[in-house]
């Protein structure tokens, strides 16, 4: 669907169509805005939560004029009917129920503007930009709607930012380019937003097998014990050591065995339920956060994971390895004290299983 900049149509008579601007107004507006944008990037937080900093921009935006109504922002995915809210912000909230906007007022090759279509118009029939008072076209009190699209980090995500004013000429006279540059600025915040996470995420990880390293393993665990005792839930642990590793290391090589964890890892994660969360907690040895699981619960668990193993083995490159796994298990209850605790019963107990394990598979 295409639109045209700028579109002609007379609004609604419901809706009296204002056009006031003439040089003067137009050139007070534009330093309005200007003032707005210089002081949004002087004083915009390094915050990791980019809807915030978006939601930031728009009251920016609508701080330096009475003439814009609402500025909304949103973005569609795939192959999505519609473009789902991100963060808007004004008084046009309260005159409809649902924001989303069509994905067929999606028009990624540039700025497109909608004036508010005639009364005589049957809500199918509404121009997609003012889709949102379908139900209540009454109550729209706004005459025209400028969108300009939004270039996304993510592949297949496509954002648009609708700015709405109250006055059919706004937009004609005030020109695009300074809009555009707000919609750089949210581009700025989007990607920061981004980076920020991948970093945090990054420092989190584990490179190799891309679970949770220790550190972010022991802050996720204090949170569980945490909500157990709050909640009197039930919380295991299990700690799992690949036994014979040395041998596999010096049969294939420290390459391979690198390979081998990492395939290890995942194929464990498949093992375990949605609700578990796994992390690398020594070189050879995975620990595993079982929240709201009793001991006879964790044991089923445990024994499922090292029955797998036994009868699958991991497929690295041409060869095809069995590991056998030494699995501790420790549910905290009363009698163990903090994080610390939990860990030394769960390493006793894996102690014992593995003086059980028979001599021939380590």
């Amino acid at each position: 669907m295409k639109f045209n900049l700028f579109s002609s149509r007379e609004p609604d008579s419901a809706v009296p169509a204002k056009q006031i601007f003439d040089a003067d107004s137009t050139v007070v507006e534009q330093a309005a805005l200007t003032v707005a944008l210089y002081s949004l990037l002087e004083t915009l937080p390094q915050s990791y939560s980019g809807r915030e900093n978006i939601k930031l921009l728009c009251h920016a935006i609508l701080g330096a004029t009475p003439h814009l109504r609402f500025v909304w922002v949103g973005f569609c995915e795939g192959d999505s009917d519609f473009v789902e809210p991100y963060a808007a912000a004004g008084d046009c909230t309260q005159e409809c129920q649902d924001w989303r906007l069509p994905s067929n007022c999606f028009e990624p090759a540039g700025p497109y503007s909608q004036v508010l279509p005639e009364s005589a118009r049957t809500p199918d029939t509404l121009d997609p930009l003012f889709m949102p008072w379908r139900d209540s076209r009454q109550a729209c009190s706004v005459n025209c709607a400028l969108a300009i699209p939004l270039r996304s980090e993510k592949r297949g995500l496509r954002g648009m930012i609708v700015f709405y004013a109250d006055t059919v000429d706004y937009f004609s006279h005030m020109g695009v380019p300074l809009f555009q540059a707000f919609c750089h600025v949210a581009e700025i915040i989007w990607k920061q937003s981004n980076l920020m996470h991948m970093v945090t995420q990054r420092a989190q990880q584990d490179p190799l097998t891309g679970l949770m390293n220790r550190r972010h393993t022991m802050h996720v665990l204090e949170k569980e014990i945490a909500e157990s005792e709050r909640d009197e839930t039930p919380l295991s642990i299990l700690i799992c050591r690949v036994e014979g590793f040395n041998k596999l290391n010096d049969l294939y090589g420290w390459l391979a065995s690198d390979t081998i964890l990492a395939a290890f890892s995942k194929e464990a994660a498949l093992q375990m339920r949605p609700q578990d969360k796994g992390g690398r907690w020594t070189g050879i040895e995975f620990l595993y956060i079982l929240p709201r699981t009793n001991t006879g619960e964790a044991e089923s668990v445990a024994k499922q994971l090292r029955d797998h193993f036994l009868v699958h083995p991991v497929n690295v490159k041409n060869w095809s390895i069995r590991l056998a796994l030494t699995v501790g298990v420790a549910t905290y209850s009363k009698h163990i004290i903090g994080l610390d605790d939990l860990i030394l019963h769960a390493n006793q107990n894996m102690s014992n299983a593995a003086d059980e394990l028979p001599s021939s598979i380590l």
